[in-house]
């Protein structure tokens, strides 16, 4: 299981109740929890989802005030993009998704990843301006480097090599004998 710890504009765009959220926990997906914010680029509502141990994110743009999308279905259909792209197999996919592959939902907890994730916020969005907006740029690209940049919170290491390591010792411990 892993949790999706969301702001509050997050909460209020898809009508999430205190009442609807589950207690803050540890998981035992490889990438841990995952963080999400909400914000505007380009007068287009997206989602930044980051990892809380890897610091790994990616977006997910054009999001609607009444569709009726799942917030852990929109996440778990990114992450699994996101790491097919990066050349990652289904074993180590299902290893950061967690054993069960459950998605639940809490609000933040830790103001240090909320302090990454604002970071992470801002770059995306002059990241995207620079290369003309969301008609223009290749978001693949802009996502790719931005996981290959050195991050001082993870030990000046990069997000996706940490989340390589963690997710392929996870899947070895995990795979039958």
């Amino acid at each position: 299981m892993l949790q999706l710890r969301c702001t509050k504009k997050v909460l209020d765009q898809f009508g999430l109740r205190p009442e609807n959220l589950d207690e803050a926990r540890p998981t035992d997906a490889a990438l841990g929890n995952w963080y999400v914010n909400l914000t505007t680029i380009q007068r287009r509502k997206t989602l930044i989802f980051m990892s809380e141990r890897t610091l790994l994110s990616f977006l997910i743009f054009g999001i609607r005030k009444n569709s009726s999308q799942d917030l852990g279905e929109l996440f778990a259909r990114g992450m699994v993009q996101l790491l097919e792209l990066e050349g990652f197999d289904d074993n180590q996919i299902a290893s950061a998704l967690g054993q069960d592959g459950l998605i639940t939902v809490t609000k933040t907890n830790n103001r240090g990843a909320l302090g990454n994730l604002n970071d992470l916020t801002a770059i995306y969005d002059h990241c995207i301006w620079y290369e003309g907006g969301f008609k223009h740029c290749d978001l693949w690209d802009i996502i790719s480097k931005i996981n290959r940049m050195p991050q001082g919170n993870i030990g000046w290491g990069y997000s996706i090599d940490i989340a390589r390591e963690l997710v392929a010792g996870d899947a070895a411990r995990s795979a039958p004998l």
